[in-house]
């Protein structure tokens, strides 16, 4: 029975794709249940209560030619009152540039909206699942993941983030950098999620996809700024503060985070502590990069390094955002071609999947700090195989 578990042979294809088609079809099902007209997660009016109402809600006010009102927390809680019950609130965090990517669906009605956001973003990222490992089970892995359930039922940009990183890492292995780049330059919509990424691109020497990362994101926000004015991106920055006290005092609950600087909170630590304990996290995540990058290890194997390492470089992480380890385990498969790398590897990997899609549950129970087992999980399995390269040497920056 132990050789059956540290050597894999559970992880079979005709058990896993069943499995993944049943996990498939339950969160379809959970999805219909809740976002139906008639659904009990949709208003009277047609509206998901869901994260999704901020953003449906701040691309109306785009249309009506107000975007600013987003980052105006009153005047954005006067627009979801009608909504929510009392004391409930969606505050919009996210850089005016998100605002143009909203725009065309606060033009829609609120369901249709969710459906279509929801719908491209998942076709997206399976897209990219199937181009990493040459196959349909690409797709299947990243629609499977509890995770990207998470991201669907919130309605969240998580699995659209997991498809910006997921693409610019399968261009750059297919030497397009400057693609790369662009892909990389429109993830700052949500800046958090590619921490990490500049780092592993100058210590492998992909100069022109920094570059290329460079502009996308200058001409990015030069373009939100034209389109949406100065007055938005100063109530954006404006709002900073609000954005720091929501993190310090766990707003989202720190249960419920996958971060370095939660986990510490979650164990009783003081704010100006659990930043420090954060501080040491990050500088550390940059070094691993750095390291990792340099070597001669397949590239796939790096790319699920970054993937996985960039959870611990950011204080603000939530369990939707998980999503992006489905391209990190996709890497991982193409790697190893689907084979033991080495004692226990594909149970540990199932160990994550099944504590991603637990952890914020088990930490509201128990207040124990476990969002971020699953990326420690796969970031442990891909360090252990890059160290398994022969050569060890480091290498020539292009």
């Amino acid at each position: 029975m132990a050789a059956y578990f540290s050597e894999g042979r559970w992880a079979t294809t005709d058990r896993l794709i069943p499995a993944g088609l049943m996990a498939m079809a339950a969160y379809l099902a959970v999805l219909v249940f809740f976002f139906a007209p008639t659904g009990p997660a949709v208003t009277p009016e047609g509206v998901p209560i869901n994260d999704f109402l901020c953003f449906w809600l701040a691309g109306s006010e785009v249309a009506r030619g107000t975007p600013y009102v987003a980052y105006d927390n009153e005047a954005f809680l006067a627009l979801q009152r009608p909504y929510l019950e009392p004391g409930a609130f969606y505050p919009f965090f996210y850089p005016p540039t998100f605002l143009l990517v909203l725009a065309p669906l606060g033009a829609m009605a609120a369901i249709p909206a969710y459906m279509a956001s929801q719908a491209v973003s998942l076709a997206f990222a399976g897209a990219v699942g199937a181009r990493i490992l040459r196959s349909w089970h690409g797709a299947l892995l990243v629609a499977a993941m509890p995770a990207t359930f998470n991201s669907l039922f919130h309605g969240q940009n998580a699995l659209l983030c997991a498809a910006l990183l997921g693409a610019a890492l399968v261009a750059l292995s297919e030497r397009r950098e400057l693609l790369a780049g662009v892909f990389i330059g429109l993830l700052t919509i949500k800046p958090q999620m590619g921490v990490l990424i500049p780092v592993a691109l100058l210590a492998a020497g992909y100069y022109r996809t920094f570059f290329s990362a460079s502009v996308t994101a200058i001409v990015f926000a030069a373009v939100s700024w034209l389109v949406l004015g100065s007055e938005t991106w100063m109530a954006f920055l404006q709002q900073a503060a609000f954005t720091g006290q929501a993190t310090d005092q766990g707003m989202a609950g720190f249960h419920k985070m996958a971060s370095v600087y939660a986990s510490a909170r979650l164990l009783g630590l003081s704010a100006p502590l659990a930043y420090a304990v954060q501080a040491v996290a990050a500088v550390a995540a940059i070094w691993l990069i750095w390291k990792v990058w340099r070597t001669y290890a397949a590239f796939a194997l790096k790319a699920a390094v970054l993937v996985s390492a960039g959870f611990f470089a950011t204080p603000y992480v939530l369990p939707y955002d998980l999503a992006s380890l489905a391209i990190g385990i996709a890497f991982l498969v193409q790697g190893t071609g689907g084979k033991q790398g080495f004692s226990y590897m594909w149970t540990l990997i199932a160990i994550a999947v099944l504590v991603s899609a637990s952890s914020r549950y088990i930490g509201a129970v128990s207040g124990m700090p476990l969002g971020l087992l699953a990326p420690a999980i796969v970031l442990f399995v891909s360090v252990r195989l890059v160290q398994q390269v022969p050569t060890g040497h480091e290498r020539a920056v292009a």
